[in-house]
């Protein structure tokens, strides 16, 4: 199998093995999801089902940021807890992908259940001189690793400009270098609701160290996959690598994959510029194949702008896949379903698996009904791209 690697620039062999371990960096749940959120998703689940299919037990992690600055301004802006806005749309999203038919992951771990561990982390940091406080915080010295900036591969004035819009601080006083990133946020406000007493102080963790320590505790360092969206590239997951060599002396994973975004009105879908097409209003009117075809349409390497019209010509496809998987071949079935294997095996391509499905429903009549060695067949392929309404 063949996947275009983040850190290494190029397409390289991504290795089968009979148990697979992966880190999805998942929501941080102050809003419902969106279908960007559910665009980067569908593709781990659809190489997931794909490896499952080939034998291999997959451990997929995928996380719940539940610690994290716009929960807190959200929260506050509804007038409730940070705590009740948390469980509340987390609850939502698991429910969304439940009904997506999405592969319920090997562990969804939340933040705010790792705080003692990810204090100890930038314990370790401090007392190997990665970190240094400054006033009540801890910050990250990137100086310290001779690599940084080498895996997203930006300039540096993009670098600064990403951690201006990401949450960073590039400018704060006192800091040795304006790219060196928060571990540690002190916090002594005894009236602060997100606040923990731990053995680096009074405070909350940053947001690059909840993914190390979460992703470090539960598969082990090296793991096999690192994937998120491509906005993660920088900081997130330049700064998880940094955390990673300064804890343990090497990278977190052997491979990242990334995920293009989807674009609404001509802006990728963003809470912040209100463009967003949520999948709960969907559900309403669209069953989870025909959502989970129409995103097949978009290269996980490119995204693209959302067409709302690709629903209904999704929903036309799911119909001929029905009717041709009542009458279809032996070699009919074993096309497809070689067809959408070879897809995901080049670097998750489902716009070739659209092309294998009108394939198959294009192909010549058949006229016995399908036989049970057969249904089984189809099955296996339909079961790769999570399509479960299709009755053969």
């Amino acid at each position: 199998m063949k996947i275009f690697d983040t850190s290494q620039k190029d397409y390289v062999t991504f290795e089968k093995k009979p148990i697979i371990k992966i880190y999805i960096c998942g929501i941080t749940p102050y809003d419902s999801a969106h279908l960007g959120h559910i665009f980067t998703f569908m593709t781990y689940d659809i190489l997931q089902r794909y490896l499952e299919d080939e034998g291999s037990e997959v451990q997929l992690v995928r996380n719940v940021t539940d610690v994290d600055e716009p929960i807190y301004t959200r929260a506050k802006s509804l007038g409730i807890s940070y705590k009740e806005l948390a469980k509340a749309e987390t609850n939502s999203f698991q429910s969304v992908m439940a009904r997506l038919n999405f592969r319920t992951p090997y562990a969804e771990p939340l933040a705010s259940e790792y705080i003692p561990e990810m204090a100890e982390a930038v314990d370790r940091l401090l007392k190997t001189g990665f970190g240094y406080r400054l006033e009540s915080d801890i910050y990250f010295d990137t100086s310290k690793v001779a690599e940084f900036g080498k895996f997203s591969g930006f300039s540096e004035r993009l670098r600064l400009t990403y951690m201006r819009l990401r949450g960073g601080d590039p400018e704060r006083a006192g800091k040795r270098q304006p790219l060196d990133f928060l571990l540690w946020k002190g916090i002594t406000d005894e009236h602060d609701p997100a606040r923990w007493e731990t053995v680096v102080g009074s405070g909350r963790p940053g947001w690059h160290i909840e993914c190390t320590v979460m992703s470090d505790t539960i598969l082990g360092i090296p793991f096999d996959l690192h994937g998120g969206g491509t906005d993660l590239i920088f900081p997130h997951h330049e700064s998880e690598i940094a955390q990673s060599f300064g804890l343990h002396g090497e990278a977190p994973a052997r491979h990242w994959m990334h995920v293009s975004p989807l674009f609404h009105n001509g802006e990728k879908m963003s809470k912040s510029l209100g463009n967003l097409v949520f999948a709960k209003d969907l559900l309403e009117h669209f069953d989870a194949d025909t959502i989970r075809l129409a995103l097949m349409h978009y290269h996980r390497r490119i995204g693209g702008e959302w067409q709302s019209e690709l629903l209904d010509e999704a929903s036309r496809v799911l119909d001929c896949c029905t009717q041709k998987a009542a009458a279809c071949s032996p070699n009919q079935a074993k096309k497809l379903l070689v067809h959408i294997k070879n897809a995901i095996e080049d670097d998750v391509n489902t716009l070739e698996v659209i092309i294998g499905l009108h394939n198959f429903i294009e192909s010549k009549k058949y006229n016995v009904k399908t036989s049970e060695a057969t249904k089984t067949v189809l099955s296996r392929a339909f079961n790769i791209l999570g399509l479960t309404s299709i009755q053969s």
